[in-house]
C-alpha cells in the first residue's frame, strides 16, 4: 500500500508562493488521512523536456521513489512546441523510470484551460491543451496509459464538463479570471476543487482506499 504519493507537474499542480496562485497538488493533502503523505515535485514552467533535462527535477526525485508508492504525472501545459513522437517518448521515460524503482505510475491529463466558444463549450485547441504543431496533449496521455497498462486520471475530462457545467461566469472563481485575467492557473478555491476529483479518480481507480482519503 503506498505511503507516499509524490507529484510531477507543472504551474496547475506545484506549490505556489501565495495567493491567490494555488495548484491542485498543493491542496491534495487535505483530502489524506494520516500515515499517506504527498511529495509535491511540481514546478512552474516545466514541460515533459525540461523536468527530464533538469537535474533538480526528475534526476532529484526518481531516487526517492519506494516501492508502492504512486506518481502521479501531469506535463502538457508547457509543452507547446513538443512534437508528438518526442512527447510521447518523454512520458514513457517517466513511466519506465517509476517502474524500475518500483513505484506505480499514474497519468494525469492536464486541467483545461477556461477558454470558451461562443455556445458555452470548450471544445477548442486553448482549451483543451492542444498545441501549436497539432499536438493532442489529453489525447496522447490517454495512448500512452493504454499502451502501457499505466491507471490514467483524466483530468481534462473531468474539469472540462465541470467548467462547463458551471459556465462563463460561475467558473471564473475556479480560475484566476478576476483577479488577473488567467485562465490557465487556479485560485486556491479551483485547486481545491481540482484536488478533490484526483482524490475521486484515487478511490475509483482502487489506488488509494476510501478510508484513507477525507472530504475535505
Amino acid at each position: 500500500m503506498a505511503r507516499q504519493i509524490f507529484l510531477v507537474g507543472d504551474s496547475t499542480v506545484c506549490d505556489q508562493p501565495g495567493d491567490p496562485y494555488s495548484g491542485w497538488g498543493q491542496q491534495l493533502p487535505r483530502y489524506l488521512r494520516k500515515g499517506l503523505s504527498v511529495a509535491n515535485h511540481a514546478d512552474s514552467g516545466e514541460s515533459t523536456v525540461s523536468y527530464l533535462a533538469d537535474a533538480r527535477l526528475w534526476a532529484t526525485v526518481r531516487p526517492r521513489i519506494r516501492r508502492g508508492d504512486l506518481v502521479l504525472i501531469q506535463l502538457a501545459h508547457n509543452d507547446k512546441q513538443t512534437d508528438e513522437a518526442t512527447y510521447r517518448a518523454n512520458l514513457e521515460t517517466l513511466v519506465a523510470g517509476v517502474r524500475d524503482q518500483g513505484g506505480r505510475p499514474v497519468l494525469v491529463t492536464p486541467i483545461v484551460r477556461r477558454w470558451f466558444n461562443a455556445d458555452g463549450t470548450l471544445n477548442n485547441n486553448t482549451a483543451l491543451l492542444v498545441n501549436g504543431l497539432g499536438v493532442d496533449h489529453p489525447a496522447v496521455v490517454r495512448s500512452v496509459a493504454a499502451a502501457h497498462d499505466v491507471p490514467l486520471i483524466d483530468l481534462t475530462a473531468r474539469t472540462k464538463a465541470l467548467v462547463e457545467s458551471l459556465g462563463t461566469e460561475a467558473s471564473k472563481a475556479l480560475y484566476l479570471s478576476n483577479e488577473k485575467r488567467d485562465n490557465t492557473h487556479t485560485s486556491v478555491h479551483g485547486a481545491t476543487v481540482y484536488a478533490g476529483l484526483v482524490r475521486d479518480e484515487l478511490v475509483a481507480l482502487g489506488l488509494v482506499p476510501a478510508g484513507r482519503t477525507r472530504v475535505g
